[in-house]
C-alpha cells in the first residue's frame, strides 16, 4: 500500500506546501489519504508584527515568504502591497508573525495563508478573474543582469523550452521565482536546484516523462525537469498558464480537489509578473 502511494505521489509531483512543511519519508508515515495531501499546512497565521527586514538585491515576496514561514498574501497584506508589486531595494518590509492561528477547512473562507482576506477558490474560478501584470516588458530582474554567471543560462533554458515546446518565460519565470536561476539552492524540505525539484518529482520526471536518467544536480538536467514537468502539467491544465504555474506550486490533485489556496494565489501573481521581464 505504501509504495502504491508513493508511485502516485510521484506521478503529480510532490505540492509545494508538502515542500515547507517536511521531509518525504515524514510524509509518506502520517499520509494516508489523498485528503490530508491536501489539507496538510492549511492552518491561517495572525497578523502580529515579529520585526522587520530592510530588501536587497534579489528579494522578492515569494522567497521572503518562504524564508519567514508566512504566506506571500499576508506579507503583501501587512506592508499594503499587492502580491505583484516589485519590492525596491534598501525598503523595509514588516515581516507578520507566524504564530498559528487556529486551522481552517480547505475549502473554508480562510484558507492556508489567511492574510489579506484572500480565500482558498475554485481554481477555475480564480483563473478566470486573475489578471496578470502589464510589465515592465523585456525588462530583466537586476541579480540577472548584473550576474554574468545567471545570464549564461538563458541558451540552457531556450533549448530546453524548444525541445518541449514550451513558452520560454514562463520556464525562465518559474525557474527565477523558486531559485534566481541559482543550482546551489536547496530547500530546508530537500528540493534541489534551479527548479527546485524534489528527488521523488525527479524520479518521476526521469523515468515516466523523459525516459531517461536526469542527475538532479547537473543545471541542464534540472532545468529540462523543470521544463518537462511544466509541459506535463500545462496538459494536465488546459495549457492555461495560471492553472500550470498553480500546479507547479500546489501539485494538480490538491488544485483539483482542493482549489487555489491563498498562497498559491500569491505564487502565480508572483510568477505571472515575471512572465513579461523574460519577453
Amino acid at each position: 500500500m505504501r509504495c502504491l502511494f508513493l508511485r502516485f505521489v510521484r506521478s503529480i509531483g510532490l505540492p509545494r506546501r508538502f515542500r515547507r512543511l517536511a521531509s518525504w519519508r515524514a510524509v509518506a508515515a502520517v499520509t494516508v489519504s489523498l485528503g490530508l495531501l491536501g489539507a496538510a499546512g492549511a492552518a491561517s497565521f495572525s497578523s502580529g508584527s515579529q520585526g522587520t527586514y530592510v530588501v536587497r538585491a534579489g528579494d522578492t515576496l515569494w522567497a521572503l515568504s518562504q524564508r519567514y514561514g508566512v504566506s506571500v498574501s499576508q506579507l503583501a497584506a501587512t506592508n499594503n502591497m499587492n502580491v505583484t508589486d516589485l519590492l525596491m531595494i534598501g525598503r523595509h518590509l514588516t515581516i507578520p508573525s507566524n504564530k498559528p492561528a487556529p486551522a481552517t477547512s480547505p475549502t473554508g473562507a480562510s484558507g492556508a495563508g489567511g492574510g489579506g482576506g484572500a480565500q482558498t477558490v475554485n481554481a477555475s474560478v480564480f483563473c478566470a478573474n486573475f489578471l496578470p501584470s502589464p510589465g515592465p516588458w523585456g525588462v530583466l530582474p537586476d541579480v540577472l543582469r548584473e550576474n554574468p554567471q545567471r545570464l549564461a543560462l538563458q541558451p540552457i533554458f531556450a533549448r530546453w523550452a524548444n525541445h518541449y515546446n514550451l513558452y520560454l518565460p514562463l520556464l525562465e519565470a518559474i525557474n527565477f521565482e523558486e531559485s534566481g536561476w541559482q543550482q546551489g539552492v536547496v530547500s530546508s524540505a530537500g528540493a534541489i536546484g534551479s527548479g527546485q525539484i524534489m528527488p521523488q518529482t525527479a524520479q518521476f520526471i526521469s523515468s515516466t516523462l523523459v525516459g531517461m536518467n536526469l542527475n538532479i544536480n547537473s543545471v541542464s538536467d534540472n532545468i529540462r525537469m523543470s521544463a518537462a514537468f511544466l509541459t506535463y502539467l500545462a496538459d494536465i491544465e488546459g495549457n492555461s498558464t495560471c492553472r500550470t504555474i498553480a500546479a507547479y506550486y500546489e501539485g494538480p490533485v490538491n488544485l483539483s480537489q482542493y482549489g487555489a489556496f491563498p498562497d498559491t494565489q500569491g505564487y502565480v501573481a508572483a510568477v505571472e509578473a515575471l512572465i513579461p521581464r523574460f519577453k
